[in-house]
């Protein structure tokens, strides 16, 4: 069996003002989503989420749009901050992290894709691949090969040397993916 490298735990993110008391309220009273808009003028982003994803596994978050989903992913490297809960990400509790240990854990463990992600136009598709590794100090050796490592794990190795204005459209999703996972999360 694998070990899980991230674990989420009872995730609650309420974005207002007064979003400690209106998670109480839900807590204490049992208040619905509306009822916490309503009485706090809070919105309930992410509400009692509890989940692992086991080493070497992929795993999909899916929903309508406007449920939550970015803002749970953006919990996991503390883009966003939980409201309630805990997060362990390669077995560190990330809410008590400094910002120091912070940007390392970011830097060493976590990759992320956002929507719409944008890759340098002036760098070749496995240079943007490659960039997490070099902005952390690797060799070039050694990144280049991860970064064509990554290229092929997700089918674009004979896009590596290509500049991304000349990647067909349709391979964006992809890029972004190899890009995510050149830091190896």
């Amino acid at each position: 069996m694998n070990k899980p490298v991230i674990q989420c735990s009872g995730v609650w993110k309420i974005f207002g003002d007064r979003s400690p008391e209106a998670f109480r309220a839900i807590r204490d009273e049992g208040l619905s989503k509306s009822d916490i808009l309503r009485k706090f003028g809070c919105a309930t982003a992410v509400a009692d989420v509890s989940f692992s994803v086991d080493e070497g596994k992929i795993y999909c978050i899916m929903g309508l749009t406007g449920s939550g989903k970015s803002t749970l992913v953006r919990h996991l490297n503390r883009l966003v901050e939980p409201t309630a809960g805990e997060i362990i990400v390669a077995a560190r509790n990330i809410n008590a992290l400094n910002a120091r240990d912070l940007r390392a854990l970011r830097s060493q463990s976590v990759g992320m894709v956002f929507q719409n992600m944008a890759l340098l136009p002036h760098r070749s598709v496995e240079d943007n691949v490659a960039l997490s590794l070099e902005l952390r100090g690797t060799k070039r050796s050694e990144r280049t090969a991860k970064a064509r490592e990554k290229l092929k794990l997700v089918g674009l190795e004979e896009w590596a040397h290509r500049y991304p204005r000349r990647a067909f459209r349709g391979h964006e999703a992809a890029r972004g993916i190899g890009a995510g996972n050149g830091s190896r999360p």
